[in-house]
């Protein structure tokens, strides 16, 4: 899979949605699970606050930004929460 950050569909994304992946990118490096998901939610609330959406390919992005700073074991920690409600509930729009 290509660096998400030359990805086709992020590099065609409007400004304001890359400049709030970047800074996302930013605040999850070197963060554990258990730091991140605080973070990905107050992220969300605040992509909810500007009605801030993302289409499934951009969902897609973020899914990979998000699990490239995570560990082979906070990866499968990601797989469980990603195919439970939460994940979900996260993805809502």
């Amino acid at each position: 899979m290509e660096p998400w950050h030359q990805n086709e569909a992020f590099r065609s994304m409007e400004p304001a949605k890359q400049k709030m992946i970047e800074q996302l990118a930013a605040s999850l490096q070197g963060k554990k699970l258990t730091e991140a998901l605080p973070l990905l939610m107050q992220w969300k609330q605040t992509m909810q606050r500007e009605n801030i959406q993302f289409t499934e390919e951009e969902n897609q992005i973020l899914t990979e930004i998000f699990s490239a700073q995570l560990s082979p074991q906070q990866k499968r920690q990601f797989e469980f929460i990603k195919n439970s409600s939460f994940h979900k509930n996260l993805n809502r729009k």
